[in-house]
């Protein structure tokens, strides 16, 4: 005989945590990204759900304490789920993108 009062299905019961929650915890995947692989001039700016592909949109700013925020370098993709990259700049390209804002600065 089953239990009548059990009315959750078992996939309802047995939902997995996602590993980036909300925006904030993306934000900090992404930054800690930044800062081990590329340095520290570089700013996740706040996230965006994207819910068709269930990641993260976390555009990154080229900023200075002389000129915050001075340029869109990238968008990086993370996943919701998971945590893993779906989509970042490679470090060179970060670089040579950085390396052209201040050349356009100049």
């Amino acid at each position: 005989m089953e239990n009548a009062n059990n009315t959750q299905s078992s996939s309802e019961e047995q939902a997995l945590p996602l590993a980036l929650p909300d925006g904030e915890s993306a934000r900090r995947v992404v930054g800690r990204w930044l800062r081990t692989n590329v340095g520290d001039a570089l700013y996740p700016a706040e996230a965006t759900f994207i819910a068709e592909t269930f990641a993260w949109l976390v555009p990154v700013w080229f900023s200075t304490a002389a000129k915050p925020m001075v340029a869109l370098v990238a968008d990086v993709y993370v996943s919701a789920a998971t945590g893993v990259f779906l989509g970042r700049p490679t470090r060179e390209e970060l670089i040579k993108r950085v390396n052209q804002i201040n050349a356009e600065g100049e």
